[in-house]
């Protein structure tokens, strides 16, 4: 997965809020970033207000703790203008902006604009030792004495049915946003507390989208579990990303048809040209591909050299040892 470029001055490009309760930080004046802080009530999440029958609870207000959306690149140039890098999604209620990516795949996958959505499907039942010694029989969570919502991988996040024909008629949908790694969102909210200058501040601690925990840690043993599945079932299963996620996964071999894959990768990414305050999600490519061209793409490494990797290891145990 990507890597922090080599010689760039970490102090002066930071990874920082790209939207902000469903807004545009950068076109944010110093009066809504300070009303942002410290919200009441909570904003709706205008994205999950579009799809509110997969809300949480019922309620589309935002659910993600700070209300940041997505994030991206800061970089302050010797004369203190700052460039601004791409939007990279951190909460997957970003994906559902205007139901855009869910007509899309509805189109794509099943003939309609519409598809009714259902969320977390079980998919997986917990084993455990039958009657029969070394014998292991499939039980219920309720038999268990647990709840069914505790499996950890035992669900797809949502599947998407054909509103009017064979309930049959559905595929399986991934939504993988990105994490982060490094310095908490509220050291930000600590500069913009302080910042008094007239343009966009800087954000207060450094951070970078974590690809490798969002792709090979998280996504791939989910789609290493649950594809074969499908695959036997004769489904497909659907991932939404965007394009940042995509620039950082190796290149993947593809297939010409979507008869012919395993998964169907939906990449998105924003417009911030078309609407004042907001950036528009739009369908940026789509990708079909097998399981096993899947998991080459999100490894996305390159075994090093055997004297490399020894170099490496002597260093370690150098520096062990000086201690």
């Amino acid at each position: 997965m990507a890597r922090r470029p080599a010689g760039r001055n970490v102090d002066q490009a930071k990874y920082g809020i790209a939207e902000w309760y469903g807004r545009l930080f950068r076109n944010m004046g110093a009066s809504e970033r300070q009303a942002y802080l410290n919200p009441a009530p909570i904003p709706e999440c205008p994205f999950l207000a579009a799809a509110p029958e997969l809300a949480p609870r019922g309620s589309t207000r935002c659910s993600k703790k700070g209300g940041v959306c997505s994030i991206r690149n800061f970089t302050q140039t010797e004369d203190q203008d700052v460039r601004f890098g791409k939007i990279t999604s951190t909460c997957p209620n970003r994906f559902l902006e205007d139901k855009e990516v869910i007509r899309y795949i509805g189109r794509l996958m099943l003939g309609t604009d519409d598809p009714v959505v259902v969320k977390e499907i079980p998919f997986l039942r917990r084993v455990t030792a039958g009657p029969v010694e070394g014998e292991n029989v499939p039980v219920s969570d309720e038999a268990a004495g647990e709840q069914p919502d505790t499996e950890d991988v035992g669900k797809i996040d949502l599947v998407f049915v054909h509103p009017e024909k064979d309930p049959k008629e559905w595929c399986a949908v991934e939504i993988q946003a990105v994490y982060f790694s490094g310095a908490s969102m509220s050291r930000d909210y600590e500069a913009i507390r302080s910042y008094t200058g007239n343009g966009t501040p800087m954000p207060g601690g450094g951070r970078r989208p974590d690809f490798r925990s969002s792709g090979p840690k998280r996504l791939m043993p989910q789609l290493q579990i649950k594809v074969p599945s499908l695959r036997r079932w004769g489904k497909k299963m659907v991932v939404i990303i965007d394009r940042p996620f995509l620039d950082a996964m190796a290149p993947m071999d593809t297939v010409d048809h979507v008869s012919n894959c395993d998964i169907v990768w939906v990449v998105v990414d924003y417009d911030e040209r078309r609407e004042q305050g907001s950036a528009k999600l739009t369908v940026d490519q789509v990708l079909f591909t097998t399981l096993e061209d899947s998991v080459v793409g999100l490894t996305a490494g390159v075994p090093t050299t055997l004297p490399e990797f020894e170099e490496k290891l002597t260093q370690k145990v150098r520096s062990r040892t000086i201690r």
